[in-house]
């Protein structure tokens, strides 16, 4: 009996199939709720043994972390881009910078709200260290090469673009926990009418970041 050996994958091979993996864990992520997908079922989708995911991916909470991680990129490519076809002349031009991708991130892309409210709290409490560590050194790096692109004006110190960056997260991600009320909270609130009490996530998110913003400009003021 002849025995053929089967090819070692090259990098670019797997870095593809991590890749897929991604696209499809996306594709449950969007239809089903975080606790309910397994590794199993990310695994029986891909067409592949539970023991080959868990070679690209050690655990559940890594391999949505990756994901939470590649969006962190696209949203700072976009940044970059529309950054480097801006001219900051005043803190509004910031300001709308922030604003406006914040408002399409709101409309198109609930797969990085939905994660980025449980990195903290869940995912990274079971991502491999190693890993977290490198992309978030990755995220740094990438966050300090929009700093530069907006601060050469010199209305912001790269310090004080870097805080609002992360700030801005940190409201969406508060917005996002504040809006998820649990169906037996939101059937009581409705038969009892308490008004206000049922909030509407985007109008919430783009008024509170809008207010931080104009709060930081003044605060500028009194430097």
């Amino acid at each position: 009996m002849i025995t053929i050996a089967k090819r070692a994958m090259t990098d670019e091979a797997k870095a593809a199939k991590a890749q897929a993996i991604l696209d499809k864990a996306k594709e449950i992520f969007l239809t089903t709720d975080y606790t309910e997908i397994k590794m199993a079922d990310i695994a029986k989708a891909m067409g592949i043994s539970n023991g080959l995911l868990f070679v690209y991916f050690k655990t559940k909470e890594t391999l949505f972390m990756c994901l939470l991680f590649r969006e962190y990129e696209k949203r700072l490519d976009y940044l970059i881009n529309a950054a480097n076809e801006m001219s900051f002349d005043s803190f509004g031009d910031i300001k709308q910078l922030f604003m406006t991708e914040l408002e399409l991130l709101i409309d198109r892309n609930p797969l990085y709200i939905g994660l980025e409210s449980m990195r903290s709290a869940i995912l990274e409490k079971n991502t491999d260290i190693d890993i977290l560590f490198g992309m978030k050194k990755k995220l740094f790096e990438r966050a300090l090469e929009l700093a530069a692109i907006v601060c050469k004006s010199g209305i912001l110190t790269v310090n004080q673009f870097i805080d609002i960056f992360f700030m801005e997260s940190a409201i969406l991600i508060g917005c996002k926990l504040s809006s998820d009320a649990p169906p037996v909270v939101a059937e009581v609130v409705n038969k009892i009418g308490i008004e206000g009490f049922n909030r509407n996530f985007k109008d919430d998110v783009l008024t509170a970041v809008s207010c931080y913003f104009d709060g930081f400009e003044a605060s500028l003021g009194n430097d």
